[in-house]
């Protein structure tokens, strides 16, 4: 998945010199990912660098490197070409130039932009010589690891206006989370558990979504749907119950949103290539016009909080008209809140799944989690595994 409650980013940020400073985005801890479990592999991932200068300071950037440390030691180097980081910077700007300020927004998990991290606008730097209040930027930094992680740190050379060199440096601890609270499933039943956290997942790259996960219902033969596609109730999972996975409260809800599936699929007389194109146009006018409506459809969000940690869940793609709640409602673990649809950006029925540090499932940071109550049914399904939630 892709506006409600503004949160505050915490950003790990080191000033070493006046001229510039670096931040590392989202903020807090970074945190590992189990990618597979039998060989001790793991992978981190950092969203956002940004180096910007100040109000009155230029700084030209002559080299760039992210380090992976394990107890102080650099066990893993990645150097980063001036002309990529130039070269992304100035996408972004295309970007943002061409009205799509919003996915700016939803990678630094700022809803006011640059202005909402640093009380000041800002704008993109064309070059690695910045003038005063400029930014680069370079984002979605994966890292696979095979040894035991625990810090990330940027380095950034260049020199001042005088010429002066100098250095740059921010940290970023890595961590394992485990989250205090106890998260059941939301579904009923086996259903096929897809898109989880890996770098094959369209989740894992986006701030707000990176340990999100997706659930299909399947037939015997793996098939998620029967007859005609436009028709949404052919789909094995439509209107299938969905629970709230942990008491709470409800904070957040969209709940009138209907599905053009025609939409979403050729159109008569157009090729393959010409409905990518037009499903393409449409979906970004849709995202534009209303990012939540537009990538979650229907959603809930429920504030839960447990020894003084509070997290939020939220469930998207709901079926029009099937929200049973209404904001500030208590609700209690494998309680009906709605059911499985088709809202949203998605032709395929499913329902997607996150938790988030914040209650704006859209501009905060995803937290990993996992489910207490998930059997396996089938092994060894990439980029997906079938589960059933335990008999009570």
């Amino acid at each position: 998945m892709r506006t409600i409650l503004i949160l505050v980013v915490l950003m790990a940020t080191c000033q070493v010199a006046e001229a510039a400073q670096i931040s590392l985005l989202p903020g807090g801890k970074l945190q590992l990912n189990v990618t597979n479990p039998g060989k001790n592999y793991t992978d981190v991932v950092l969203h956002s660098i940004l180096i910007t200068t100040g109000a009155e300071e230029e700084f030209n950037v002559s080299g760039m490197r992210i380090d992976i440390l394990a107890q102080g030691q650099i066990a893993l180097s990645r150097f980063i070409p001036l002309e990529r980081l130039v070269g992304e910077t100035q996408g972004v700007a295309q970007m943002v130039e061409q009205g799509m300020a919003v996915f700016l927004k939803v990678q630094i998990l700022s809803p006011q932009g640059f202005e909402g991290l640093f009380g000041r606008p800002l704008e993109f730097a064309g070059s690695p010589a910045m003038e005063p209040n400029q930014v680069l930027m370079l984002t979605r930094q994966q890292f696979s690891l095979d040894f035991p992680a625990d810090e990330l740190r940027v380095t950034v050379h260049g020199s001042d206006a005088a010429g002066a060199e100098d250095s740059l440096s921010a940290s970023a601890q890595i961590e394992m989370r485990t989250s205090p609270i106890t998260y059941t499933a939301p579904l009923h039943g086996a259903w096929l558990m897809a898109s989880l956290p890996s770098i094959q997942s369209h989740h894992r790259l986006n701030p707000p979504t990176e340990f999100a996960v997706d659930f299909f219902k399947t037939d015997s033969t793996g098939n998620i749907h029967a007859g005609d596609r436009l028709d949404a109730t052919g789909y094995f999972g439509y209107g299938a119950e969905v629970l709230a996975v942990a008491d709470g409260e409800v904070v957040f809800i969209i709940a009138d949103e209907a599905q053009d599936r025609a939409a979403y699929f050729p159109q008569a007389g157009e090729s393959t290539q010409q409905a990518r194109a037009r499903i393409g146009r449409y979906n970004m006018r849709r995202l534009m016009a209303d990012f939540g409506r537009a990538a979650a459809g229907n959603i809930v969000t429920i504030r839960h909080e447990v020894n003084g940690v509070t997290e939020y869940s939220s469930y998207g793609h709901l079926k029009a008209g099937s929200v049973s709640v209404a904001l500030g409602d208590e609700v209690k673990r494998g309680q009906v809140i709605a059911a499985v649809g088709d809202t949203g950006d998605s032709a395929a029925v499913h329902l997607h799944f996150q938790i988030n540090a914040g209650a704006n499932a859209f501009m905060s940071k995803s937290l990993p989690f996992k489910f207490s109550d998930l059997d396996p049914v089938l092994g060894g399904i990439d980029p997906g595994r079938f589960v059933q939630k335990s008999s009570p």
